[in-house]
């Protein structure tokens, strides 16, 4: 890991321009509110898109064990773990729900996933390889088979995007409209992964204005995803409006990327190589 990585932008337009041509597994899901979805980190993001597609009940790492455990005997029509890798805590969870004798399929861009021996089918999504952490081609793929979105009309408005200088500020806040508080969900997490001594939260519009924003903050953006901020015109307020999932993230992640310095990504791989050491994570290489 010594080549010097290309930033999240890079990857982003490296994304676009393979989505299309890519086969997509031939995955079927009924539509039934008795379907289920896990993930972790962004994972767990694409784990309730995928239930805003199919209906169903999303759930994530933190809460997983606590929800099979109460509903032991429940008859789901599906459960779903969503995992880049297949490892990590995607191998976790398929540990613990073949314990618990329930059969699972896991959605993955891993072809030589740990978790594929543990689970009933194993779909996998392509990708090309990134570094640790960035997943923008892996879940952008799954984003692009559950909706199908425009991708023309996505790069074109990505390469007229008015870049901000993220570095100005301290603290983003992501405001997006109430359909798309997923993706804020998702660029809160990128910001937090990618840029140094930048803190940042987010959520959708009628739950974030609930004490979120109520002092004032000169060293806070406040950047809204299809959502116009609903009070005075004030210079700390940058927006981005893409109305898609798929749009609205990669568009969000390229800011990110052209943000993104040397020392950031120096960073990130240290860290990833520590919390990976520490909490046991496997994985075939990613990078």
């Amino acid at each position: 890991m010594n080549q010097k990585i290309k930033h999240l932008d890079f990857y982003v337009m490296e994304t676009i321009e393979n989505l299309k041509g890519w086969e997509y597994p031939k995955l079927k899901i009924v539509k039934s509110d008795r379907n289920i979805f896990l993930g972790s980190g962004t994972a767990a993001c694409v784990a309730k898109l995928f239930a805003e597609k199919f209906n169903g009940v999303a759930l994530n790492v933190s809460n997983y064990q606590r929800f099979f455990t109460r509903n032991l005997g429940k008859d789901f029509v599906s459960i779903n773990i969503v995992n880049a890798s297949g490892g990590k805590d995607g191998l976790k969870m398929a540990q613990f729900l073949k314990k618990m004798r329930f059969k699972t399929n896991l959605i993955t861009c891993n072809p030589n996933a740990p978790a594929k021996k543990l689970v009933k089918s194993t779909y996998v999504f392509p990708s090309f390889t990134e570094p640790p952490t960035y997943n923008v081609s892996t879940y952008s793929s799954m984003i692009y088979w559950l909706f199908k979105e425009d991708l023309k009309k996505i790069k074109k408005i990505i390469e007229k995007i008015k870049i901000p200088d993220l570095r100005k500020y301290k603290y983003v806040f992501f405001l997006a409209s109430d359909k798309y508080d997923i993706i804020a969900e998702m660029v809160v997490r990128k910001v937090s992964e990618t840029l140094e001594g930048i803190g940042s939260n987010g959520d959708g519009i009628s739950n974030g204005l609930h004490g979120m924003l109520r002092q004032p903050n000169k060293d806070r953006l406040i950047f809204c995803l299809n959502q116009k901020y609903p009070f005075e015109n004030r210079s700390d307020v940058y927006e981005l409006n893409i109305d898609s999932y798929l749009g609205l993230m990669l568009g969000a992640y390229y800011l990110i990327g052209k943000n993104q310095s040397e020392k950031d990504t120096k960073n990130l791989l240290k860290n990833y190589q520590k919390v990976s050491k520490k909490f046991g994570w496997k994985f075939n290489k990613i990078w």
